[in-house]
């Protein structure tokens, strides 16, 4: 990651941002998306003090999810089928939403306005439970599906063991690549959802009273 963006921002000093060419050319695009299709209309005016996480996250998730995909060095581990992995980012977006939680937001969680004190007794311990599930909801979606299609793609290849036979690697390879395919797509959707779903925790948070 580091390689990555050090050297496009070497780039961009340089030659300046008109015309971005080579990695520059598919980074920026996916960078104005998360800017202008999530930071922006989930935050608003707000979007500014959050959206260096929600890119870093983005990012972070999408290369360990493409490494993953490449059976060699410096890939070939799942990282973010790690319930650890997938545990740690969840706490970063945890923390960063409870810090700054406004008190608004502690409000209804805790003395939810315009509800009778009895349903406010009721309803208190619910909403305290809420601000876990949804860190662990990242978390668990995460890390399950990116387990699943791998554990998917080494079921089919084990039969060929298991079959021993060539005809059987004859049909499993290509659907093994289309399979893989599949994968690319689902590494750049996991990472998006991420962010997504964090953007929206981090919305709820700081979001100001509306009458």
């Amino acid at each position: 990651i580091l390689l990555i963006f050090l050297s496009l921002g070497r780039k961009y000093k340089k030659n300046g941002v008109n015309g971005p060419t080579g990695l520059a050319g598919f980074i920026e695009p996916v960078i104005m998306m998360i800017r202008n299709d999530v930071a922006k209309p989930i935050l608003g005016e707000r979007h500014e003090k959050y959206l260096n996480f929600l890119l870093t996250v983005f990012f972070f998730i999408l290369i360990n999810n493409l490494l993953g995909l490449v059976p060699f060095f410096p890939g070939g581990a799942n990282v973010s089928g790690n319930i650890a992995f997938t545990c740690t980012l969840a706490v970063f977006t945890f923390i960063l939403v409870n810090v700054n939680g406004n008190s608004n937001y502690w409000k209804h969680i805790f003395w939810m306005p315009g509800v009778p004190v009895p349903m406010k007794i009721f309803l208190a311990p619910i909403e305290f439970i809420g601000v876990f599930t949804k860190p662990i909801s990242l978390m668990v979606r995460l890390f399950a599906n990116m387990t699943a299609g791998h554990v998917l793609i080494l079921g089919i290849v084990c039969l060929i063991f298991v079959l021993k036979s060539l005809a059987a690697a004859a049909v499993v390879v290509p659907f093994t690549l289309a399979l893989s395919m599949i994968e690319l797509l689902v590494a750049f959707i996991q990472a998006f959802i991420f962010t997504l779903l964090s953007a929206v925790y981090i919305s709820l948070a700081t979001e100001e009273h509306h009458e």
